[in-house]
């Protein structure tokens, strides 16, 4: 199974060390050069070091990066990088689409993309046996502290099913 991903997935996963996962549920994740910008080229410009933790999964092939025509998407009033990840999963005829952003998530799937989250990631990661629920609960915590933005009462929610 193969996914395109905007940035937010990537980073967040990066900064915690658990961009591995997505090893574990897709085959290959493709992102757009603009992703790919965002996420490597500015993130090693402003020091951050999940640019270089992306990177190696770009090396290694894993993550593919890939140039797209966002024309179709110009005027969508969303970033240049959701554009991008939305037109690859269209173009690619790519139906799992990685976004947090809950407006882009909506404006995907009136493109009948399914988006998928950083959460969703985590949940069916623990799903297949891949992490436990305390390494979920953690792994949780360790967002919000990165500054992954989560309603509160759906953190709490969550924290509570995974007691």
């Amino acid at each position: 199974m193969i996914a395109v991903s905007n940035a937010s997935p990537l980073i967040f996963l990066a900064k915690i060390g658990k961009l591995h996962l997505l090893e574990r549920i897709f085959d290959k994740v493709l992102i757009p050069e603009e992703v790919y910008n965002e996420v490597v080229v500015k993130g090693r410009e402003k020091g951050f070091p999940d640019a270089d933790i992306v990177d190696e999964f770009i090396k290694r092939g894993f993550i593919v990066v890939k140039r797209v025509d966002v024309k179709i998407l110009r005027d969508a009033p969303i970033e240049l990088g959701e554009k991008a990840a939305i037109s690859l999963a269209l173009k690619e005829g790519i139906k799992d689409v990685l976004i947090d952003e809950a407006k882009v998530r909506r404006f995907a799937r009136v493109f009948g993309l399914k988006s998928k989250g950083t959460i969703f990631l985590f949940a069916k990661a623990h799903s297949l046996g891949y992490i436990s629920k305390d390494e979920l609960r953690v792994s949780l915590l360790e967002l919000v502290r990165k500054g992954y933005r989560i309603r509160e009462e759906i953190l709490v929610s969550l924290l509570e099913e995974l007691k």
